[in-house]
């Protein structure tokens, strides 16, 4: 697999700033975006869906896969006190989060391994992230786009932001290897909300699927599997739960 076009070096992205600019803009009616963004937008999702049609099929799972955690993390932002108009712009940035494993340097099938990943595995399926903004950029050169509309904050913050850091944990082990204090609360949210959804699916190596409470308390780190022990942050996670009550 050839190396992607960037690092978590090259990039600057302030996740603490996000908070405010999800607020400042709404996806549904900004002038700058309303031309053209519905478009593309409902492009690159149908592009999602069709991925591996007749082969694995990896597009349908990752569309429900990514229309859950979007709503999910729409409808807790609203608990959590997060305006109407920020949750517009989650739901519609989140959708796009895991485009990466579009990129056409991956074998399908590794997405849907019939075995545990092998480390080499891993470490070329936690690219996917890296690989969105590749896959992003390459597709807006296919629309006639302005510069207005590449600096948007949609376009340039919350998208790439959202679809880079949200397998972040507070302990500095996440794939980006970001500190707690770098993590804004738009990012530690995104980063439960994604990890719950992605623990309740059942894969091949699984002999059943975990329950809501039985996800949680994993996350939680309660019980001997202490794989997320430190990633959360635990005050929003415990409103996760009460979310999910």
């Amino acid at each position: 697999m050839n190396k992607t076009k960037y690092t978590y070096h090259d990039l600057n992205y302030d996740l603490c700033a996000l908070d405010d600019a999800i607020e400042s803009y709404d996806v549904t009616n900004d002038p700058i975006l309303s031309p053209i963004w519905p478009k593309i937008a409902a492009d690159l999702w149908r592009n999602i869906g069709a991925y591996g049609a007749g082969e694995n099929d990896y597009g349908a799972v990752m569309h429900g896969h990514l229309e859950r955690i979007s709503k999910d993390g729409q409808d807790f932002m609203a608990a959590l006190g997060y305006s109407e108009v920020a949750g517009h712009n989650f739901y519609d940035a989140f959708k796009l989060s895991d485009i990466g494993k579009l990129h056409d340097d991956y074998d399908i099938a590794i997405w849907s391994l019939p075995h545990r990943p092998t480390e080499e595995e891993r470490i070329a399926k936690r690219t996917h992230t890296l690989r969105g903004l590749d896959y992003l950029e390459r597709a807006y050169k296919t629309y006639n786009v302005s510069e207005d509309f590449l600096n948007h904050p949609h376009i340039k913050i919350v998208i790439p932001a959202l679809m880079l850091y949200h397998h972040e944990r507070l302990d500095g082990k996440g794939y980006a290897r970001k500190p707690a204090e770098a993590l804004g609360r738009t990012i530690r949210m995104a980063c439960i909300v994604d990890a719950y959804d992605g623990d309740r699916i059942l894969r091949p190596h699984q002999p059943a699927k975990r329950t809501p409470i039985e996800t949680i308390e994993r996350m939680m780190a309660i019980g001997e599997d202490k794989k997320y022990e430190g990633a959360f942050d635990m005050s929003l996670l415990e409103k996760f739960k009460a979310f999910k009550s």
